[in-house]
């Protein structure tokens, strides 16, 4: 039950000052939630328009919302833009819908069942190394963030879908794309307008909107026609039962489904993988220390999900990279009721913004967190121990953890192990990357790299 709505106001911005926050917000989001962190500290009041905000940072406070008292918080009103491209799927219901649409996808995320289908991701990231030969001898420069979204979107169908999902890359690229940005509603006036006016936006949004949904029903109707994997999540929604209303998923529901599936579960591992290389190819010694017990564990051996306990190094690296580049950079919710938190008054229906982003930057719970430091993350040296757990949450937490948890670990671990110990990726020099608050952190504008054969470099290094 949540508690009294009594208790003081939290620190903020006076009055109107920060009205026009939601330009702020639109223009650089992350700068406007590190700025308010760094001024007011682990919680924030502030307006945004016309929305009361409470940022939230300390780490017993996001617990408070995420998971002692989750019930009393729901997705709200930032997610409505995301009904724009998932529809009213698992991400963004509540309640007992939320719990049914979780329901018939869980087995599918079970740790086991992951660990014994790795091949896949070994599979599909051996596809990826042979796609950059060329590259590899020529020079070329690649755009990594395109080429791991086509490696998350290759893993994420022959995993779930029954069907290769990067046979219909060219049509849901260009969607993805739109969406990501669609979806944030940060006040613009092309998103405000009615729907009914034939703006070029509202065409382009239908557009692509047709394109997901278009070919979301292509692959349900493979799976009717008996032409799909009986193995896949989408054979599973079709032959399950809504908890709910006691009826079969409609077409529309498992659309739904598909889209949020599709639209979270690669762009995220996309963004995490890019980031990842991004970070060892910034940092010499980093790459050095990972190549090295790639080497001494591996030799020339494909990776398996048994090898990852001895990879400690290398989940240290994913660990840092998922710190300072959390893909899932915010979790939004609404108070249903009052509520309060550590003394402050939270009204009901005031917008909460947990933003990774900002926690895992904060000062005072990172030494210099700028900086990056896989060794942050090493067991044996105990620097992990005495921190609390939402100073660190990628993956959000309590019941409405990420789903994907499991799959996003373990398809890193072993897509950077591989890429790793095959190629060494520099990064192309004058092209700066910024990380861009969208739907996920994406690298903006892209992340331009050449890459070489490793195997001759370590050997003459040795």
């Amino acid at each position: 039950m949540p508690e009294t709505g009594t208790g003081r106001q939290a620190p903020g911005p006076e009055g109107g000052v920060l009205f026009g926050a939601l330009s702020s917000f639109k223009k650089d989001t992350l700068k406007l939630l590190m700025e308010m962190q760094r001024r007011y500290g682990g919680i924030v009041r502030m307006k945004m328009g016309p929305y009361l905000v409470h940022q939230l940072t300390s780490p017993e406070h996001v617990k408070h919302v995420l998971q002692n008292n989750s019930s009393n918080y729901t997705r709200g009103k930032f997610y409505r833009g995301f009904n724009l491209f998932f529809g009213r799927g698992m991400l963004t219901t509540d309640g007992p819908e939320w719990k049914t649409r979780r329901a018939v996808s869980q087995p599918f995320f079970n740790r086991t069942k992951l660990r014994n289908n790795s091949a896949v991701i070994t599979t599909t990231t051996d596809e990826l190394i042979a796609k950059w030969e060329g590259a590899a001898r020529t020079g070329e420069e690649i755009d990594v963030t395109d080429d791991m979204m086509w490696l998350a979107m290759g893993v994420l169908g022959r995993m779930f879908y029954g069907v290769d999902l990067r046979d219909y890359a060219d049509r849901l690229m260009p969607a993805v794309r739109f969406s990501l940005k669609a979806m944030i509603l940060t006040g613009e006036v092309k998103q405000m307008l009615p729907k009914w006016i034939p703006t070029k936006y509202q065409r382009d949004l239908q557009r692509y909107q047709a394109v997901l949904n278009g070919v979301m029903d292509e692959i349900i109707n493979l799976h009717r026609q008996g032409k799909g994997d009986d193995e896949s999540v989408v054979a599973a929604l079709l032959g399950a039962t809504h908890a709910v209303t006691g009826k079969p998923f409609t077409q529309t529901q498992i659309r739904a489904e598909l889209k949020t599936l599709f639209l979270a579960g690669h762009e995220t591992t996309g963004c995490a993988l890019t980031w990842t290389l991004y970070a060892i190819a910034k940092n010499v010694d980093v790459r050095r220390k990972l190549e090295a017990e790639l080497d001494e564990v591996l030799g020339d051996r494909v990776p398996t999900a048994d090898d990852l306990p001895r990879l400690t190094y290398l989940r240290q690296v994913v660990d840092e990279s998922l710190r300072m580049y959390p893909p899932i950079w915010l979790f939004p919710r609404d108070a249903v009721a009052d509520d309060n938190i550590n003394g402050f008054h939270i009204p009901a229906g005031s917008t909460i913004l947990v933003p990774t982003y900002a926690a895992h930057h904060n000062k005072e719970s990172w030494d210099d967190p700028e900086a990056f430091d896989p060794e942050r993350f090493c067991p044996v040296a105990g620097k992990k121990s005495g921190r609390d757990r939402y100073d660190y949450f990628p993956f959000g937490g309590g019941a409405r953890k990420c789903i994907g948890m499991d799959l996003a670990l373990l398809e890193i671990q072993l897509a950077v192990a591989m890429i790793t110990r095959r190629y060494r990726l520099s990064l192309v020099a004058g092209h700066p990357v910024t990380p861009s608050a969208l739907v996920s952190l994406r690298p903006q504008p892209k992340v331009l790299m050449t890459v070489r054969h490793n195997d001759g470099q370590r050997a003459a290094a040795a």
